[in-house]
């Protein structure tokens, strides 16, 4: 994201020469810079003017700085809205006691310029680098959802994994159904693939593929297999020690179940219960290959 506009500061101090000054000074430095006598309807001054950063004198009569601290940060955080506190050298009480209630940084009086810009652009920068975050995140999230896949991000270090709402739901399972730990995901693979889908996992972390990729079935709650596709990369550190690895969940059942060239469904065949017993896979063999020649006898 792409800071488009200048930040805007408010500056709050109950000294008319002290903040023309300040203003003036960042005003040069191509801030917009609204100004305030004292904190009365102070958040509503933030919300009205879309307020970047505050520069909070203390000692003030009325409301003190502290008091308007505390009622800004009912409302918004410390990465939403930047708040400098501006104080005199003897009150290193109030200082702690600000930082305490969620304060940003301080300056001390009389204001070393230098020293307040480089601390206003320190704080605006993580304040946008935030909302960049937020952003990307925000993005993400609606693609994720957009495209119906589950996402999945392991962390290899603390051995966790964390399993989207969707990828649960692929599978049948509620939010609090299915935890962190990586067997949730393996133990569900079929008996046939779990093996050669760890070593396609393995594969890719050692750098022999460029991403891990693979088809494989997954148990449902139901008690049948959905073949999934499984997609990821790998996050290495300098040494090449794997750190993470993320990806997705594709459901690809209905093309593995449908004959390629008729479309006609062949989920009885595929969609083989849990129990894998010879029986049940036998009866379902065949009630699907009486389907299917019914089917192409009808359509003769």
């Amino acid at each position: 994201m792409t800071n488009a506009r200048p930040s805007k500061l408010l500056i709050v101090d109950d000294n008319e020469m002290n903040r023309d000054m300040l203003a003036r000074r960042l005003l040069r430095k191509g801030y917009v810079v609204s100004l305030a006598e004292n904190a009365k309807e102070l958040l509503q001054r933030v919300q009205e003017d879309a307020v970047d950063l505050v520069l909070l004198d203390i000692e003030m009569p009325e409301i003190s700085g502290l008091d308007a601290l505390q009622n800004l940060r009912n409302h918004y955080s410390a990465a939403q809205l930047p708040i400098i506190m501006v104080t005199a050298k003897a009150q290193s009480d109030d200082i702690v006691k600000a930082l305490d209630l969620g304060a940003n940084d301080y300056l001390t009086k009389p204001v070393d310029f230098p020293v307040a810009v480089a601390r206003i652009g320190t704080q605006l920068a993580h304040k946008h680098a935030q909302e960049a975050l937020k952003e990307s995140e925000e993005r993400y999230s609606l693609a994720a959802r957009g495209s119906n896949d589950g996402l999945w991000d392991w962390n290899l270090s603390a051995n966790v994994v964390h399993f989207s709402p969707r990828w649960k739901a692929m599978l049948g399972y509620q939010e609090n159904e299915i935890d962190d730990r990586p067997s949730e995901w393996f133990d569900r693979i079929h008996d046939a693939d779990r093996d050669r889908v760890k070593e396609e996992i393995a594969a890719h972390q050692k750098g022999v593929t460029p991403h891990f990729q693979s088809e494989h079935r997954v148990l449902h709650k139901d008690g049948t297999f959905r073949w999934m596709l499984s997609r990821g990369v790998a996050v290495h550190d300098a040494s090449g020690k794997t750190l993470r690895m993320a990806g997705s969940q594709t459901d690809i059942t209905e093309g593995k179940v449908s004959d390629p060239l008729t479309g006609l469904p062949i989920a009885c065949c595929s969609l083989t219960a849990s129990d894998g017993s010879s029986s049940t896979q036998s009866v379902a063999k065949t009630s699907c290959l009486r389907f299917y020649s019914w089917t192409l006898m009808d359509s003769r």
